[in-house]
């Protein structure tokens, strides 16, 4: 028997991307908020008795009402200090050491900010007035940034290890999660929709235009190595297939392997209807998200028919490598179109028909 590398599922679905920590701590917001909501509802609808004011109310002012009640359950979730937004920095490396400073610490936090101000005073004396201080517009934030940098170095010798444990534990904390909260029901109950996440390896491209590009990774202890990639589709049928190694190959040293898979296409379940549209308006509606393209995520549209011409090969072949001695203009110009690429698919019109594959990768 050949020995397993991994396991690649495959599906054809409508869906749109959306970022995976808004999706999380939204869709926990909305469970949370759900028992109240639908009680809220109820009353609306068939309260009765002399107390039932709740009847009285139009049904535009009982949305409001639900909304706001969303409102406060996003920030609560959004602010927790373990919850989803603080562990995913340390996920896709964003993180700095001085995130994983207890706040706690009282003393030392109002000892580094007065070291800091003070040497921030001294290194700009033009500031010195007669009399007192001519702060510049930004000083806060230079000083914030001074204070930072030296959490950040106090920090560094032991955030790493909390920091390291959180990643290892996130891709199994948000299965759990969906599995046994039972959030997957309420997202499959509540809008009619799945959710579909799978965890990246990213390329020296993707984490080159990351730390050039996106605010959160330009600090020099930023170290992006993964990102959460998430979507809701439509409930689809799925497939799965083995990879294996070539035990031949695998004697010699070059490990390799190559699995070739056909199956079918219902044509009659490429069309979206407008039963479906409204399925993703609501979720988008009652969550709060918009769509959210990863960089990692830039690949070529498919086409089922093409010209001679502009057709590529089924054939397996290597990917050419990035090119790692790009010149600074030319990394530049393509980290441009990039951006542009993102924010014309993100402000494009969604749900799109999408291709979407994982494949998990072990040696056996």
């Amino acid at each position: 028997m050949l020995p397993a590398m991994g396991d690649t599922t495959a599906a054809i679905v409508w869906g749109i991307p959306v970022n995976p920590v808004d999706f999380l701590c939204n869709l926990d917001a909305f469970h949370k908020a759900l028992p109240t909501i639908n009680s809220l509802r109820l009353c609306n609808q068939f309260g009765k008795g002399e107390n039932a004011g709740i009847t009285k109310l139009p049904k535009e002012l009982i949305e409001f009402i639900i909304e706001e009640l969303l409102t406060l359950h996003r920030g609560h979730e959004e602010n927790l200090l373990h919850g989803w937004s603080k562990t995913y920095c340390c996920f896709e490396g964003s993180c700095r050491p001085s995130d994983h400073v207890d706040g706690g610490d009282l003393d030392m936090w109002e000892d580094v900010v007065e070291s800091a101000e003070t040497d921030l005073l001294k290194a700009h004396p033009e500031w010195r007035t007669a009399n007192c201080f001519d702060f510049p517009a930004n000083y806060q934030e230079l000083l914030d940034e001074e204070v930072t940098s030296r959490l950040d170095e106090l920090a560094d010798e032991y955030a790493w290890e909390g920091c390291f444990q959180t990643k290892m534990e996130w891709e199994g904390k948000i299965r759990k999660h969906m599995a046994a909260n039972g959030n997957n029901d309420i997202l499959r109950r509540q809008f009619g929709l799945e959710a579909f996440v799978m965890h990246e390896n990213l390329d020296s491209s993707t984490i080159a235009y990351l730390k050039g590009n996106v605010e959160r990774y330009s600090h020099n202890k930023a170290f992006p190595e993964k990102a959460t990639i998430c979507y809701l589709v439509l409930p689809t049928q799925s497939a799965q297939w083995k990879l294996r190694l070539d035990p031949i190959s695998r004697e010699s040293g070059d490990y390799f392997g190559e699995s070739a898979s056909s199956m079918l296409l219902d044509r009659n379940s490429l069309d979206l209807t407008e039963e479906h549209q409204k399925r993703f308006a609501r979720v988008m509606l009652r969550l709060a998200l918009k769509p959210s393209v990863h960089p990692s995520q830039l690949y070529k549209t498919l086409s089922a028919t093409s010209s001679i011409g502009d057709s590529s090969s089924l054939r397996q072949i290597p990917l050419p490598a990035a090119n790692e001695n790009a010149s600074a203009e030319a990394r530049e110009k393509k980290d441009a179109i990039t951006t542009r690429r993102i924010q014309a698919l993100d402000e494009s019109q969604w749900p799109k028909l999408m291709f979407l594959v994982s494949t998990n990768c072990c040696e056996s």
